[in-house]
Formats: structure tokens, sequence, C-alpha cells
């Protein structure tokens, strides 16, 4: 009982504590927009996909989670960046229509761009910079999420003869991705604990902060092994979908194949 009086609690005081982010809500809404003008919002598939990851940017960024990854928990920021890095760019990218198609990224370097802009933020200098530094802060999550689109481009690109071949690059490009993760996430769970003062000191608008320390025993060092282990098992799991879905694709590809040369 002591227990679920304990997590109601957190969570009520937590869940009040969206923000209207101003600047964010904006700069989604003229995205948004500016995709239906270029578009002429003739494709709704595409359409969907895009304002889904604007919508769900917009969410994370007005949402308690910004909070506490600015505030409070390292556990929290990692969460962040698994949705800021691989899902948010991932519908953007497969919302994207053919005309903004125009970039074209070996997918060598594209994987390269995504991963560093997935991992570099984590360096405790730079996320101590962001954290206590709006600006510092907007081109974070501005440079993982155009990072994250980067690394998807060659995989989901509108154009088709822009996208790598299903079987074995796609799996390969994955795998790796999903290597460097997992390594990413053991690292950050397993090393010293690193120091962020933001988190040591917090502002403590929510007054939670003798909570989390004293009720969900979250001090600097398991907070830092939690949130490694949660962006490991997190970031594994949409890479790995990715991987069964690129099966998925590869089999119906085959079997419309197959039906074709039967036809012929």
């Amino acid at each position: 009982m002591r227990l679920i009086l304990l997590i109601v609690r957190t969570v009520s005081i937590v869940a009040s504590a969206w923000r209207w982010h101003a600047t964010a809500l904006a700069a989604c809404a003229i995205v948004f927009i500016a995709h239906c003008a270029i578009t002429r919002m003739r494709n709704w598939r595409s359409l969907l996909w895009f304002g889904s990851g604007l919508a769900l940017l917009a969410i994370v960024l007005c949402s308690p989670l910004d909070l506490l990854a600015r505030d409070y928990l390292f556990t929290a920021e990692a969460i962040e960046r698994i949705l800021l890095a691989l899902i948010i760019p991932y519908l953007l990218v497969r919302g994207m229509a053919e005309k903004l198609a125009r970039l074209r990224v070996p997918y060598a370097a594209a994987w390269i761009i995504g991963m560093a802009a997935l991992s570099i933020w984590f360096l405790p200098r730079a996320l101590n910079a962001a954290l206590a530094n709006e600006s510092i802060r907007r081109l974070e999550i501005a440079s993982v999420v155009a990072g994250g689109m980067i690394f998807w481009w060659p995989l989901h690109s509108p154009r088709r003869d822009q996208r790598i071949p299903l079987v074995p690059n796609t799996l390969f490009y994955l795998a790796a991705a999903t290597i460097w993760c997992s390594l990413l996430g053991l690292f950050l769970a397993f090393e010293q604990p690193w120091y962020f003062p933001r988190y040591s000191s917090p502002l403590d608008v929510l007054g939670i902060s003798d909570a989390l320390l004293r009720d969900w025993s979250l001090n600097r060092e398991t907070d830092q092994q939690t949130g490694g282990l949660l962006f490991w098992i997190g970031s594994g799991c949409v890479l790995l979908s990715e991987v069964m879905l690129t099966y998925f694709r590869w089999y119906i590809a085959q079997k419309t194949l197959e039906k074709a040369k039967q036809r012929i």
C-alpha cells in the first residue's frame, strides 16, 4: 500500500509539470504549415507521418519528461534522447515528400553523423553546458533530431533510388547501430558516475528532489546506471524493430517478384 501511495503521489506531482513551450510549439507549427504548402496536402499518408513526428516532438518538449531531463534525472535525459534521436526523426523522414528529397547522403556518412549526434551530447562537458544554457540546449535538441533524420534517410528516403538495398546492406547498417547504442548504454551504466551540477543541486521547482533520493533511491550513481540501462534497452528495441520490419519488407518484395515472374 505504501508503494502504491508513493507512486500515485509522485506521478500526480510530475503530471502537473506540463509547460506551454511557446518557441517549440511555434517552430513545429511553422514547419508543419511549410510542409503542407510545399506538398499541397496531396499525400495524406506522408502528412500523417510528418504531423505525428512534429506532434510527438512538441509533446516531448512540453511534457514533464523534458523538465525532469533538464533539472532532475539523467534517466529522463536518456529516455528523451531515444525519442529525439530515433523515434521522432523516423516519423519525420517517413513523412518527407518527394519534392523535398534532394538530399543524397552516403550511408556510411549518414551512420556516422547519426550516431555522433546521438552520442556526443552524453559527454559530461557537453551535457552540462546544455543543461546550464537554454541556447545550447536548443542546439542540442536541433542537432540530435537532425542527426537522427540523416541516420534514417538512407533507409526511408522518399525516393527509392536513394535507399540502400534491404539485404544485406540495411541489416548491417542497423546491426552496427544496435551494437553502438548497446555499447554506449553499457558504458553509461557502468562507468564511474559523472558529475552533473544541475542534477546534483537541482532547482527543484516541483519539490520532489528529496523524494527521488529518499523514496526512489535515485542518487547520482543509481540514476546514471538506470539511465544507461534504459538507453541500452530502449534504443535496442527501436533498432531491432526496424530489423524485423526490414525482413518483412524483403519478404514481401521477394513474393511480389516471384508472382511477377510467374505471370511472365
